[in-house]
């Protein structure tokens, strides 16, 4: 007996779905390397943290903009869950640096921001999210110059980077096809070319230590 069987597909939205779900997962999973690196080497050298302040700060915002504004969970989880992790990260770093002070600080800092974007009005967050590109040229350009400058990317796990890169090509290519949210599109390529840019950088000076965190 001859079986045939039939994929139809009604919509390209179908395949940008399915991405979707495939990009969230590498998201929600993108930092756990860089854990697992600063756990298993007991050190915060050679992390630019003040980065990870930035991408903290930047995941909860959007994700208090995507609740306010009523989205689906699937819009939302993933930075919610790498907002963590990055806090994570931080904390562990700060914590393997005997930097007391500075992960006090730390948890200060996280606590009120989180409390401001709780009870601050969703225009208000829309205000500060139009800020977020010259943010990430100064975070991300400081970054690859510090890089640049040790002639090392200290501690940052490669597995990470090629996650996120996947990550960022992914979301900007599925943004690009539904036609949805164009005021991202900018930072979203934005994101690709600096993880090309850092990841290409991972390469080059793998196996140097660097300097330590700033």
């Amino acid at each position: 007996l001859l079986y045939t069987i039939k994929f139809e597909v009604t919509d390209i939205m179908d395949y940008v779905t399915v991405a979707g779900y495939i990009i969230a997962l590498m998201g929600s999973v993108a930092f756990l390397p860089q854990i697992w690196v600063i756990f298993k080497s007991k050190s915060g050298e050679g992390l630019k943290l003040s980065m990870f302040i930035i991408i903290d700060f930047i995941t909860a915002l959007i994700s208090a903009f995507c609740i306010k504004s009523g989205l689906d969970i699937s819009n939302w989880l993933e930075l919610l869950i790498t907002n963590i992790q990055v806090f994570v990260i931080h904390a562990l770093a700060r914590y393997y640096l005997n930097q007391t002070k500075e992960l006090t600080l730390l948890f200060t800092i996280k606590a009120t921001y989180v409390a401001l974007l709780t009870a601050a009005p969703i225009s208000w967050i829309k205000l500060v999210m139009n800020c977020l590109l010259p943010v990430m040229l100064f975070d991300k350009g400081g970054q690859v110059l510090n890089h640049y400058r040790n002639k090392s990317t200290g501690q940052l796990a490669g597995a990470t980077l090629l996650l996120q890169w996947l990550q960022f090509t992914g979301r900007l290519c599925t943004t690009l096809i539904s036609g949805a949210a164009a005021d991202f599109i900018a930072p979203m390529a934005l994101n690709v070319f600096f993880a090309t840019v850092i990841g290409s950088q991972w390469i080059i000076y793998r196996g140097n230590k660097g300097d330590k965190a700033e």
